[in-house]
């Protein structure tokens, strides 16, 4: 069965307040930077002791490799993995990537997006950029659940676990990707949880789908 993901792109008092909700529900969650920026990483050790789950720094780590690499340190602190952008080369991921190693942490590459500007740039070059992500070896690749002919590529040009965005809020439906997904994957839900008149029953949908 597919890991539920949820991303958390709040204020720090309400994204407490929906992992307390939800914790019995979800098997990972994903913190944005809008969350870090409002309070500080110590919200991911907050977070850790309430619900004890993975949790992924949603960061896009886009910068050249010594940038990537203090980054990458300072964050590993806090977080069991971290996403990075691919675009930005090789020598880039590879830099978190070691670092993360060191610390038996996660690198998470992300090859496509799934909001419609995604088309523009990075759609084009997604196919390398998993390939890549398989060269190096990574511990996952974010493609999109909103375009699932781009997912189930994706998933087979790399060969690893997949954490996908895009279903609920921005119009992903589960129904069309589910048996694209195993067990090592991850489907990320955030605004259609956090969002919800009753976030705790929406994770418990989600996960009963699953």
């Amino acid at each position: 069965m597919p890991k539920l993901m949820l991303a958390l792109d709040l204020d720090k008092d309400k994204a407490l307040k929906v992992v307390e909700e939800v914790k019995n529900y979800i098997d990972a969650i994903k913190v944005g930077y809008s969350l870090v920026l409002s309070s500080s990483l110590d919200i991911v050790k907050e977070i850790k002791k309430i619900a004890n789950k993975e949790t992924i720094l949603d960061f896009k780590v886009a910068d050249i490799p010594v940038t990537n690499e203090k980054i990458a340190k300072i964050s590993l602190k806090y977080g069991d993995g971290i996403i990075v952008h691919g675009f930005v080369g090789k020598d880039s991921v590879k830099a978190v990537k070691d670092v993360a190693k060191s610390l038996n942490k996660k690198t998470i590459m992300v090859t496509e997006m799934s909001h419609p500007g995604a088309l523009e740039f990075i759609q084009p070059i997604a196919n390398k950029l998993a390939e890549m992500a398989k060269e190096l070896n990574l511990d996952g690749i974010v493609a999109p659940s909103t375009r699932p002919e781009r997912l189930r590529e994706l998933k087979q040009i790399s060969g690893l676990p997949i954490y996908t965005p895009g279903v609920g809020a921005q119009g992903g439906k589960l129904e069309e990707i589910i048996n694209i997904l195993d067990d090592e994957d991850y489907l990320i839900v955030g605004r259609s949880i956090y969002l919800s008149d009753n976030p705790k029953e929406m994770a418990k949908y989600y996960k009963e789908l699953l």
